[in-house]
């Protein structure tokens, strides 16, 4: 019995890491849902960012200012503007993750940890420094883990899965990930001068073509969101 659950385990594990999952996304809410989501999107992704990116920038006090108000319009308008179920894009429960999807998390979640503490070390280092121990904690990982979080819940969660009912899974993913790249969020990258910063755009679009493959396969918007969050570079 051992033989079989270590089989079990490594199988299962070899299939999560090849992005075999058993529920990939396959958007169920109707046409008016999906309308919601596209204007909740707007209303929040560009609306309220600007809005509080225009009146918080500056301090580490305002950034994390920043990243709960814009979590907490997400929370509100998914609530109040789009009706569906949290399910519905790919927030599922603990209890409904299925074994695969918890071991992909987990293992993820052990080899990143001390890959990014060790790549990013000089970086990390620095924002100790900077804000103290406290406020390393505070304005850097836990703003970071935000940040990260409500990005994939506006892009991923809302944007990829209206596209993908829309237009399909490969087509969803890429538009989705277009949004993402080249939208508000990485608008200074896009309009820097004298020309842009071509190579972070191409790194941004990289690594949002992974956290939305990782959606796409798995249906729970959870581990890409866990994932992008722990990202150091999100950290400031």
């Amino acid at each position: 019995m051992a033989d079989e659950g270590r089989a079990s385990f490594l199988a299962d594990s070899l299939r999560a890491h090849a992005l075999q999952f058993e529920r990939p996304l396959a958007p169920e809410h109707d046409a008016a849902a999906g309308g919601r989501m596209l204007a909740a999107f707007v209303a929040v992704g560009l609306g309220v960012f600007y809005a509080l990116r225009l009146g918080l920038a500056g301090t580490p006090a305002g950034a994390s200012t920043f990243v709960a108000g814009l979590l907490a319009a997400f929370l509100v308008a998914q609530r109040q503007l789009v009706r569906s179920p949290w399910s519905d894009i790919g927030l599922r429960r603990p209890s409904a993750w299925t074994r695969r999807e918890r071991l992909y998390a987990v293992q993820c979640l052990v080899l990143a940890l001390p890959a990014f503490a060790f790549v990013f070390r000089d970086r990390l280092r620095g924002l100790v420094e900077l804000h103290g121990p406290l406020g390393f904690v505070v304005f850097s990982v836990l703003t970071g883990l935000c940040w990260g979080i409500a990005q994939e819940f506006l892009y991923r969660g809302w944007l990829q899965t209206e596209l993908t009912r829309r237009f399909g899974a490969a087509a969803g993913l890429l538009l989705a990930n277009l949004v993402f790249t080249f939208g508000p969020l990485h608008m200074d990258h896009l309009l820097a001068q004298p020309s842009p910063h071509w190579n972070t755009l191409a790194a941004v679009f990289g690594i949002g073509l992974l956290f939305g493959l990782v959606y796409r396969r798995s249906g729970n918007l959870w581990i890409p969101a866990l994932l992008h969050g722990l990202w150091p570079l999100n950290m400031s």
